[in-house]
């Protein structure tokens, strides 16, 4: 019986007190988060009525985590990232008071801006904790139920943002964001500050914190042929996603009759996600990883084909769900691979840079669809965006062949091969 039980040392993710408070915490975040960048794209076509105008304000929300990414990873490698999450969350929270007062459209863009400064640091920092509280041999799943709360409480948020719109209307919802982003910061301080990563550290590793640190950064990124790959392929993909990102809240206005209901699509699209990254963890255990993404590449282009042929409520929920399942295979293995591969001492750096290379086409499909969102039928705009997703998926597979499964038994195999690749 001894042979079979749980070694000591490795403690049962179920009893793991600091990350299961850690995750329980920043769902308050979470759920603020989902409501403002929801709430944001009406509020802006509200105040402006311009397609292009709402298009702006969703790529100054994500172009921080380009822009300011690789300065936030060395900020989450130089500090505590307990510390960084509670600093972050009361800035953010901070921000988004005074927007239901703001009536210039140049200041919402520079609210927007400036609290997703926060938000990249935020985000890296929680990925970036997560290793630290757990045994290599529990990642996966820590990483399933991290993904799985965060699709959750993204459900959680769009849905209640629905009705939070029909009672406080779409300016007064920032309190509400406001005042959860608060809470959160504050209930981050039970959980165990971590330690800095000294510089000695990277010193020891080769990788000082000039331009040897940022070589030793690029050598991780490329030297592991998963990486590498799953970042090329999101870099290809991702003008798709910003596209939809625009799309789905004129697809509401013009084909369903009330843009309200992208709150209800974009709660579909999280239902989806939350039931995928369960899925994830067991079909890491017999699919290869990119071959992963890649099937979810091509059923998202052919869900933004189906939903814009759609005109009715439960078909269009139905087809933005199946999305979001479809969507959490790539997403859910994206974070797994990178926590994986990626030492500890360089985490944020690493991350960092990748979400910035990956989100650096971003706005091409922001402003594609808020050019031409005006100028052409929401049919015509599925159609071009499913033929370009499929032609870039297909551009992709080569990124797929001749790489092994990650085999969950046997972590050191793995890690010596991407060494080796």
């Amino acid at each position: 019986m001894s042979g079979l039980a749980t070694p000591p040392s490795v403690q049962p993710l179920r009893a793991n007190r600091q990350l299961l408070t850690l995750l329980a915490v920043q769902s308050l975040g979470m759920v603020a988060r989902g409501i403002f960048f929801v709430g944001l794209p009406l509020f802006v076509l509200e105040r402006t009525g311009s397609a292009l105008s709402m298009s702006i304000s969703l790529l100054l929300s994500f172009a921080p985590f380009t822009v300011a990414g690789p300065f936030a990873g060395q900020v989450v490698d130089r500090f505590s990232r307990r510390d960084l999450l509670v600093l972050s969350n009361l800035v953010y929270g901070a921000l988004l008071f005074p927007l239901p007062f703001v009536h210039a459209t140049y200041l919402v863009y520079a609210v927007a801006f400036a609290a997703s400064l926060c938000g990249v640091v935020m985000v890296n920092a929680l990925v970036a904790l997560i290793p630290e509280l757990v045994d290599l041999s529990q990642l996966a799943k820590a990483n399933s139920v991290y993904t799985f709360l965060r699709s959750a409480t993204y459900l959680v948020s769009t849905s209640a943002t629905f009705l939070l719109i029909k009672v406080m209307g779409k300016a007064d919802i920032f309190f509400l964001c406001s005042a959860l982003l608060a809470v959160c910061g504050i209930s981050c301080l039970p959980v165990r500050r971590d330690r800095p990563h000294p510089r000695t550290e990277e010193a020891a590793a080769g990788g000082g914190a000039g331009p040897g640190g940022f070589r030793e950064v690029l050598r991780i990124m490329t030297s592991d042929r998963h990486v590498r790959g799953l970042t090329l392929m999101h870099l290809m993909f991702m003008p798709i996603f910003g596209a939809f990102e625009v799309l789905l809240p004129l697809f509401c206005d013009r084909r369903l009759g009330d843009a309200a209901y992208y709150t209800l699509l974009s709660a579909a699209v999280g239902a989806g996600l939350a039931l995928g990254s369960l899925f994830t963890y067991r079909l890491l255990e017999r699919v290869r990883p990119l071959s992963l993404v890649l099937a979810s590449f091509c059923g998202y282009a052919a869900g933004v084909f189906l939903l814009t042929r759609s005109g009715v409520l439960s078909l269009s929920l139905l087809v933005s769900f199946s999305m979001g399942m479809i969507d959490a295979f790539g997403f859910t293995t994206y974070e797994f691979l990178r926590q994986r591969v990626v030492p500890s001492a360089y985490r944020g750096r690493v991350f960092a840079v990748m979400d910035a290379l990956v989100l650096l086409p971003l706005p091409l499909g922001y402003l594609f669809i808020g050019y031409f969102g005006e100028r052409a039928s929401i049919g015509a705009l599925g159609a071009w965006l499913c033929a370009a997703g499929l032609a870039l998926a297909l551009l992709c597979l080569p990124f797929t062949r001749n790489l092994p499964s990650l085999d969950q038994r046997n972590p050191a195999a793995n890690t010596r091969e991407a060494d080796t690749a």
